[in-house]
């Protein structure tokens, strides 16, 4: 057996909940990179640039092992295709992570202060529905011991809910924002621009994987009537 398959036993389950862990670890790091950018510390930047490939590299590790645990599993208490579906958006956050730690690492990139502010905003609202994502995904446990169903199945659809609505409001300030970093008076180089934009898109695209992950997972509730 692998090093992998004796930390997880069969359970994919288990590697689906360290896979997200790597990739909420890989998440962390990003507020302190875009402060370290903030403040013009590029050895930090690189330093912290560098954990984050790392991390995501070990999280492919684990998909990849994911794959191979349930090539040959045929018994799961969801749908073989939602689980990876599931799998897929979960990962995807990591490769979101470091395609911004990325862009940091082409060019030094500044804000100017009238940006700062509405992007911080921004990025806090990313944060807090990755946040509701990963507290989805926390409920696993007690999803598989409850067969998907019951109450338990109902407070997590939910915070689903919570979610899928709280990021619906996301596009709306994605679209302001963008308006904001072209207008004329940004004083931005074009490459700056065209940098910054591929920036915002990346911190919005984490909240829009997080919300197909957690509904994902709503797929395979089996939600009781409420009375």
């Amino acid at each position: 057996m692998t090093i992998l398959s004796n930390l997880f036993g069969e359970s994919p389950f288990g590697a689906l909940e360290a896979h997200g862990e790597k990739v909420k670890e890989c998440l962390a790091r990003l507020p302190e990179l875009l402060k370290a950018q903030a403040d013009a510390d590029r050895a930090q930047v690189e330093s912290l640039a560098q954990r984050i490939f790392a991390l995501e590299t070990e999280a492919d590790g684990i998909r990849n092992h994911l794959h191979e645990l349930l090539s040959s599993r045929v018994l799961l208490p969801l749908k073989r295709d939602e689980f990876f579906n599931v799998l897929e958006q979960q990962d995807s956050i990591a490769d979101a992570a470091e395609e911004i730690a990325a862009l940091f690492l082409c060019r030094d990139l500044r804000l100017p202060d009238a940006l700062k502010e509405p992007f911080n905003q921004f990025v806090q609202k990313v944060f807090r529905n990755c946040t509701l994502g990963a507290g989805v995904m926390s409920k696993l446990d007690i999803l598989v011991e409850s067969s998907f169903s019951g109450r338990d199945a109902l407070t997590v659809s939910r915070l689903i809910t919570e979610l899928s609505e709280k990021e619906d409001a996301m596009k709306a300030e994605q679209i302001q924002l963008t308006r904001q970093f072209l207008a004329d008076d940004t004083g931005f180089a074009p490459v700056d621009t065209v940098l910054w934009l591929q920036v915002l898109r990346h911190v919005a695209s984490l909240s829009s994987f997080a919300n197909r992950m957690a509904s994902g997972i709503r797929l395979s509730l089996k939600v009781p009537s409420e009375k």
